[in-house]
């Protein structure tokens, strides 16, 4: 059965805006070419993807077909900017009948390895898994993973959309899942339609966003199917274009490895 990669390349940029940088963060360059180029030209090496999607917001469709000439990809428009969980969802329709599972991640984290993103895999086929993320151990983590006594995982957090506090160390996701295919079409599928409000053109949750993974993972265990975290991933494949300075620092790893 068949793999496919979704890319998310949503998002305002709005410090990059405020620092005089106008171009959208996926499309900055990175090794000599737009950001989400270089992640989807790595991949595609490491992988032998069935379909990759790039998900954009309404409006820069043509700016992305015109950045990812050269790589067999499909465009696909995020109608509404209602976060993460949402882009993926907007995806599904176009997903083909063989694909099986599903790699998410962003054209703004082009530091994550294809080491990793094959160990999860691994990872999650071996345990049957319906959906794994990989993670580090750090300082402040931003979107920490939660797990019981045994090492269940039990939940996952969003500091910024779910309000929640920032511990001090523990294991954060960097920005790369694995999903099947089932747990897409009967979870994702049903958070949108339980949270989705048409009238208001956002969803009942705190930050009015569709979140991916934090709600994926809560609705996964609400219904019974197993998650896993494979802490596999090291701090620098964290690092995302955020800032100028950010981006200056990944530009100066990857030069380094090319």
């Amino acid at each position: 059965m068949g793999i496919a990669a979704i890319l998310l390349c949503g998002g305002k940029g709005t410090r990059m805006i405020e620092r005089g940088v106008h171009t959208h963060k996926p499309l900055l360059k990175v090794g000599g070419m737009p950001a989400t180029k270089f992640v989807a030209m790595k991949l595609r090496d490491g992988f032998s993807f069935s379909q990759t999607l790039i998900v954009v917001p309404n409006g820069r469709e043509e700016e992305y077909r015109f950045a990812m000439k050269g790589i067999d990809c499909q465009i696909i428009t995020q109608s509404l900017p209602l976060g993460t969980g949402n882009a993926v969802y907007e995806s599904l329709k176009f997903l083909d009948e063989d694909i099986e599972d599903v790699y998410v991640s962003f054209g703004t984290q082009p530091l994550i390895r294809n080491e990793t993103v094959q160990g999860c895999l691994n990872v999650h086929r071996e345990i049957n898994s319906d959906f794994t993320l990989a993670t580090v151990v750090m300082d402040s983590p931003y979107a920490p993973l939660i797990r019981d006594d045994f090492g269940n995982v039990t939940g996952s957090l969003e500091t910024h959309l779910d309000g929640a506090n920032m511990p001090s160390r523990g294991e954060t996701n960097v920005g790369s899942y694995w999903a099947s295919r089932n747990a897409l079409q009967d979870i994702l599928v049903k958070l949108h339609q339980k949270l989705y409000s048409e009238k208001k053109e956002r969803y009942n949750t705190i930050s009015g966003e569709l979140g991916y993974p934090n709600e994926m993972v809560k609705g996964c265990l609400q219904m019974g199917l197993k998650v896993e975290g494979v802490c596999i991933a090291n701090e620098q494949e964290m690092l995302g274009i955020k800032t100028p300075e950010s981006l200056t620092a990944i530009r100066k790893i990857v030069d380094g490895q090319l």
